[in-house]
C-alpha cells in the first residue's frame, strides 16, 4: 500500500493543498482505500517515500497545517517523473483491477527491459560497458564498449545511447538486439553540457543523422486529422499555422530524418507536404513507386 499511497499522494498535492485530515478523507474516498486508516507517523513515512521516489519536497505550510509540493512545475516539466508517475499510477490500477485482465488491452515492448538495472547502474557510476550486439542485418553478434550516456523508449521499443569505443562515435543501440552487458571498472565523463533532452531536440525520433541539418517544414492535414495532430504533437517544436473547415495546416522545424518521413506516410492521403520542396518530392517520388506496385491495370506476378 506504500507506493499506491505515495503516487496518490503526489497527484492530489500535485491538484490542491490539503491537510492531514483533507488527505486522509480524500484517502477514504479513493479507489485504493483498504479499509486501513493512516496514522500519523504512518503519513509521514509515506510522505518521505513519495519525496525520494520522485525527488521532490512535500512541505507544510504552518500557518494552514496543509501539505503542498515545492516546485511543482519542475514535477511537471520532467519527462522522466512525470512518466514514471503516469506509469506508477496505471499498473497499480490495472493491479487492482484484476477482473478486468481481458478488458484492458496494453502495448508490448519489443524486450530487452531485463538489462535496463544493470545499464542504469553503469550509467549512475558513470562506468564504461562491454556489450554483445548483434544488429538485424549481421549474423554474428559484435562484442564493444560503450560509454551509456542516454536511455530511450520509442514506438515500444528502449534504446541505448552512448559513446562506442569501435565506432569512436555516439551510436545507438536497440534493447532488443542485445544479448549480454558487463560493467567494467573504467570510468567516462559525460560530454559537458549533453543531455538527452538536448541531443534529441532537433529530431523527430530515434535516428541522428549529422549530415541532415533541421528545416523548416510544413505539413497539410485533413481537419478530421489535424485535430488528433494538434492535441498530440509530433514534435516539440509544432507550430499551428492556419486552421479552417477542411484543413489544418502545421508548422515544424527539426531534421527530416527517414524516421519522420516514415511518420508522414503513415498519414496516406490525410496529409499533405507544402515544404520544404526536397522533402514533398521524396514523398511523391515514394508515392509514385507505391502506386506502380499496386496498378490495377498491371498482371498480378
Amino acid at each position: 500500500m506504500k507506493t499506491q499511497f505515495c503516487i496518490w499522494l503526489v497527484h492530489l498535492l500535485l491538484k490542491r493543498k490539503a491537510t492531514r485530515q483533507e488527505i486522509n478523507d480524500a484517502w477514504k474516498k479513493s479507489a485504493y482505500y483498504d479499509g486501513k486508516d493512516i496514522s500519523r507517523n504512518t503519513f509521514l513515512e509515506y510522505k518521505r517515500k513519495a519525496e525520494e521516489l520522485f525527488e521532490i519536497d512535500i512541505t507544510c505550510d504552518r500557518r494552514t497545517n496543509q501539505y503542498f509540493i515545492e516546485e511543482p512545475d519542475a514535477l511537471e516539466s520532467d519527462q522522466l517523473k512525470k512518466w514514471l508517475l503516469s506509469s506508477l499510477s496505471a499498473v497499480i490500477t490495472i493491479e487492482q483491477s484484476k477482473n478486468l485482465s481481458r478488458r484492458i488491452m496494453l502495448e508490448q515492448t519489443f524486450g530487452g527491459e531485463s538489462f535496463l538495472p544493470i545499464i542504469t547502474e553503469a550509467m549512475s557510476s558513470n562506468l564504461s560497458i562491454n556489450v554483445m550486439y548483434k544488429p538485424f542485418w549481421y549474423d554474428e553478434p559484435y562484442s564493444f564498449m560503450l560509454n551509456p550516456y542516454f536511455i530511450r523508449l520509442f514506438k515500444q521499443r528502449w534504446y541505448l545511447i552512448g559513446f562506442s569505443h569501435k565506432h569512436k562515435m555516439i551510436r545507438v543501440f536497440a534493447f532488443d538486439r542485445i544479448q549480454e552487458v558487463n560493467i567494467t571498472e573504467q570510468k567516462f565523463t559525460m560530454p559537458e553540457g549533453l543531455n538527452a533532452e538536448n541531443y534529441f531536440f532537433d529530431n523527430f525520433g530515434i535516428i541522428q543523422q549529422e549530415d541532415i541539418k533541421p528545416e523548416t517544414i510544413r505539413l497539410k492535414f485533413i481537419a478530421e486529422q489535424g485535430i488528433y495532430i494538434e492535441t498530440k504533437p509530433l514534435h516539440h517544436s509544432q507550430r499551428l499555422v492556419s486552421k479552417n473547415s477542411e484543413s489544418m495546416i502545421f508548422e515544424f522545424y527539426l531534421k527530416p530524418t527517414f524516421d519522420f518521413f516514415q511518420e508522414i506516410l503513415s498519414y496516406g492521403s490525410d496529409v499533405e507536404v507544402l515544404s520544404p520542396e526536397s522533402l514533398r518530392i521524396q514523398v511523391t517520388q515514394c508515392v509514385q513507386c507505391m502506386a506502380a506496385i499496386y496498378d490495377i491495370n498491371r498482371p498480378s506476378s
